[in-house]
């Protein structure tokens, strides 16, 4: 399980910080995490050797969580995102007259679409 988690947290900091790895790891991670191919796979398809992927994969991993320290998009993201589902939550449990209840609806709607992007 601890394996699963370690890939989301990677997919999380690539949807974050992956632009900012050179073109050569972002093709690289995104075959590692997007494909999930071996790392023997993705040595043959970029035509290098299996220590050269293990090796890649592990300094975009450090630099991955170097910005994600510095930075601290993924955290602030998953805040904001907890945040927003409570509201949600509240506005639930409000109890509005009809005139109410179609703002009510769209406040809903749009902590929805904020969730979700």
């Amino acid at each position: 399980m601890a394996d699963m988690e370690a890939r989301v947290e990677l997919s999380y900091l690539l949807d974050f910080y992956g632009p900012l790895l050179t073109a050569h790891r972002q093709e690289l991670m995104r075959l590692y995490c997007d494909e999930d191919l071996s790392q023997q796979e993705i040595a043959d398809q970029m035509d290098i050797t299996r220590q050269g992927v293990f090796d890649a994969i592990a300094k975009s991993k450090r630099q991955l969580n170097d910005y994600e320290n510095k930075l601290g998009l993924v955290a602030r993201y998953r805040a904001l995102s907890a945040a927003a589902e409570r509201c949600v939550e509240a506005l639930k449990r409000v109890h509005a007259g009809p005139e109410d209840r179609r703002a009510l609806d769209e406040a809903i709607a749009a902590l929805r679409q904020m969730i979700e992007k």
